[in-house]
């Protein structure tokens, strides 16, 4: 008889330790759960901060590159040929212009205001520049005219924009 109230006891204490511990459970398991969810958060925040930071070093990159392809030099380099009409050189540059800001217009999301503001200005200064050059020429100027024409007047800019525009874009992707 002994044994029986013996596995009585043992089993009535066993359910009471059974229970006490699904009681902790339900009390428990929303204060684990809810750390669990801050934990995955917290990750997916810092995944999305460093898709963020990415995104905007990629944009800062693009815009050095556009303004490394816009300054006068690299334009007329890049379209200066043999048997090229002033008038074809023009357009030329000017269309290479805008269809690389066109192309590079989405990465305004990624950078300041600032940054962006400066770029543009950039842009819109340099098709006025190449817009520009050949008035001061008279009749019918030629192709290299018309690149002197040009490289005398960013000589005469007491600071290169586009440079200055350059490093103000390095500035800012470092802070």
């Amino acid at each position: 008889m002994e044994y029986i109230e013996f596995f009585k006891q043992l089993f009535v204490l066993a359910f009471g330790v059974f229970i006490a511990l699904v009681l902790a459970f339900y009390i428990i398991w929303p204060k684990i759960e809810g750390h669990f969810l801050k934990m995955g958060n917290i990750n997916q925040n810092k995944e999305l901060l460093k898709d963020r930071l990415q995104l905007r070093f990629a944009a800062y990159e693009r815009l050095l590159l556009f303004v490394h392809r816009v300054s006068p030099e690299q334009l007329m380099l890049r379209h200066h040929g043999a048997g090229v009409t002033l008038h074809q050189f023009k357009q030329a540059i000017l269309t290479d212009i805008e269809s690389e800001f066109q192309h590079n217009f989405t990465q305004q999301l990624y950078v300041s205001d600032v940054a962006w503001a400066i770029v543009k200005g950039l842009k819109d200064n340099t098709l006025e520049l190449m817009r520009n050059a050949n008035k001061g020429m008279g009749g019918e100027g030629t192709v290299d005219s018309y690149i002197e024409v040009v490289l005398k007047h960013m000589k005469t800019l007491d600071v290169n924009p586009y440079e200055a525009a350059q490093v103000l874009l390095k500035k800012e992707l470092a802070a």
